[in-house]
């Protein structure tokens, strides 16, 4: 499990210290940060495109927000508009894509299979910087009848974070992307698991031999009104942290708490109607660190029972282990 930092300490310079700074948080495991960005635009710019995977992604989050239990009619409506206000688009153009989409390719989206969402206080327990790590289980191929996409996804909780993702769409085109609600040109990092060797590793849960993948996404403020996403991966070879995604832009504590996007937590997000016989996936060592109003990190901590909720859409996952909230890997 991933080593606790105490304590608001500037952070040590070490080779990349030109990417620190005193308002990064407290890094979730040890090791020396380097910037990778410019290669993986490159691998970003040389991978195939996935025709419709933008509009899906959009029509999944819809639907997950239409039919999420907790919200009335009048708040999924508050939501459903600040949704495509952030994205640009028109609420009724979104509804009517909705309506048709049963006549449309590909099938309809938005279920979740299984995972956390996080409850309203915990949702709002941070003031200027929320940061987020969590171990993606991901094997190369999801198995079963996976003939669609299936995403393995979560926020860390500011509504203009990142998601940094796993996307799986059928047996043999598995990715690791990001998908930035702060910007107008959402899609930024779209990566093959050809490219990820010295970033994917084997581990062990529960007795469980399982392949994952060592994310750490953070959204902080760095000058007055001013916020920065980052996304960095564990690098297996080198024991270090890359950076892989940065984008830094206008925004607000009260705008970054509020709205739909940076709801959930770790959760197997679906496309299909039901599954069968899929490989191990999900979370391990989900763990969420807050800076307060006076830009002071607390401590690292998982995410436990109180601060999230479970929701199944009953697709056919089912948990193989559950440690409340902070691991989980379900079957099907």
């Amino acid at each position: 499990m991933p080593t606790r930092r105490k304590g608001t300490r500037r952070a040590r310079r070490t080779v990349g210290s030109r990417l620190e700074s005193p308002t990064m948080p407290p890094r979730p495991l040890e090791g020396n940060i380097a910037d990778r960005r410019a290669r993986f635009q490159r691998f970003t710019r040389s991978a195939v495109g996935e025709p419709g995977s933008e509009r899906v992604f959009l029509a999944s989050k819809l639907e997950m927000l239409r039919s999420h239990p907790s919200f009335s009619p009048a708040e999924r409506l508050e939501a459903e508009a600040a949704i495509a206000r952030t994205l640009g688009i028109n609420t009724v153009d979104v509804v009517r894509a909705i309506a048709t989409r049963k006549r449309k390719t590909p099938p309809v989206p938005g279920g979740v299979g299984y995972g956390m969402f996080y409850t309203s206080g915990f949702r709002t327990a941070f003031a200027r910087g929320t940061s987020f790590y969590y171990e993606i289980v991901c094997p190369h191929q999801p198995g079963g009848n996976v003939n669609t996409w299936l995403y393995l996804t979560a926020t860390n909780r500011a509504q203009k974070g990142v998601e940094a993702f796993v996307s799986y769409q059928g047996q043999n085109d598995t990715r690791f992307k990001v998908f930035d609600w702060a910007r107008s040109d959402q899609w930024q990092t779209n990566i093959p698991f050809s490219n990820l060797t010295s970033y994917l590793r084997s581990t062990v849960a529960h007795g469980w031999g399982l392949q994952v993948l060592l994310v750490w996404n953070s959204t902080f403020e760095i000058g007055v009104n001013r916020w920065r996403n980052e996304v960095l991966l564990h690098n297996r070879v080198t024991n270090g942290w890359d950076l892989v995604y940065r984008y830094d832009y206008t925004s607000t504590t009260a705008e970054q708490t509020s709205g739909w996007p940076g709801s959930w937590g770790p959760i197997v997000e679906t496309f299909q109607n039901s599954y069968q016989n899929t490989r191990w996936l999900g979370f391990l060592n989900t763990m969420l660190i807050a800076r307060n109003a006076a830009g002071q990190w607390g401590n690292w901590g998982v995410l436990t029972a109180s601060q999230s909720t479970i929701r199944n859409d009953n697709q056919g996952f089912s948990p193989l282990f559950l440690d409340p909230n902070y691991s989980f890997v379900v079957r099907s």
